[in-house]
């Protein structure tokens, strides 16, 4: 809710990963144009050091200082995401959103960026929001996790904790449909019946009573609220 003037230098301390590395970036623009808009509108640094600073942010996000005269297209899919990390370093944030920013890529390339990012977090001091619907990813990265269904959160548990603690039927499902390792692991699967009801026409309660296996009357009056079980 606040007037533009006093947004603007809160948006150098909030900066975003989009889920696709392609539509995110301008085609039109080089990288060193996409690089230079930003510490020019936000006036990061002097004109005459926005060339090394350039250079620095590439170098900080895993590519040589030659990219930048290319443009998206002649990149790949995790060296675009890589570009899409450096326009959010270049205000020099504290806080970044990462909307599902591995899910467009390779597995093999997901490391890859997944790993950058864990070791921007601890040299900068960041701290990240990440989005993700892969509970494997958000192990790996995350130290505590927000589990949503609807808009809701369900359950919040720390990842270390995440295949012991949860309690919650949704919860106990998306750890169920994480591939395994092993198939002679397998074990019981969580399944969940029912059609995920319309996000704009919500039923009274909590919006999974329709779907859960431990659905009871009180659950379709009453949305629970998060208290703490252990």
């Amino acid at each position: 809710h606040l007037p533009y003037k006093q947004l603007r230098p809160l948006k150098r301390k909030m900066q975003m990963i989009f889920q696709d590395p392609y539509a995110s970036l301008n085609p039109r623009m080089s990288v060193e144009q996409t690089l230079a808009e930003v510490l020019a509108f936000h006036d990061i640094c002097p004109p005459e050091e926005r060339s090394a600073r350039i250079d620095s942010l590439l170098e900080m996000s895993g590519l040589r200082s030659e990219v930048r005269r290319k443009f998206p297209h002649e990149f790949s899919g995790g060296q675009r995401q890589r570009v899409g990390i450096a326009r959010a370093l270049a205000v020099e944030p504290q806080f970044i959103l990462a909307d599902e920013p591995v899910s467009a890529l390779d597995v093999s390339v997901q490391a890859q960026v997944l790993n950058l990012m864990s070791d921007l977090r601890e040299e900068l001091g960041l701290t990240f929001l990440f989005v993700s619907h892969d509970l494997k990813v958000v192990q790996h990265f995350c130290d505590r996790v927000n589990i949503m269904y609807l808009g809701f959160v369900v359950e919040r548990v720390r990842c270390d904790d995440l295949e012991t603690e949860v309690r919650h039927p949704y919860s106990k499902a998306l750890l169920g449909a994480i591939p395994i390792d092993d198939p002679r692991d397998r074990g019981e699967t969580a399944v969940i019946d029912g059609d995920v009801p319309s996000p704009i026409d919500l039923p009274q309660g909590c919006p999974f009573a329709g779907r859960c296996p431990l659905v009871d009357d009180r659950c379709r009056k009453e949305n629970p609220v998060l208290r703490p079980l252990d």
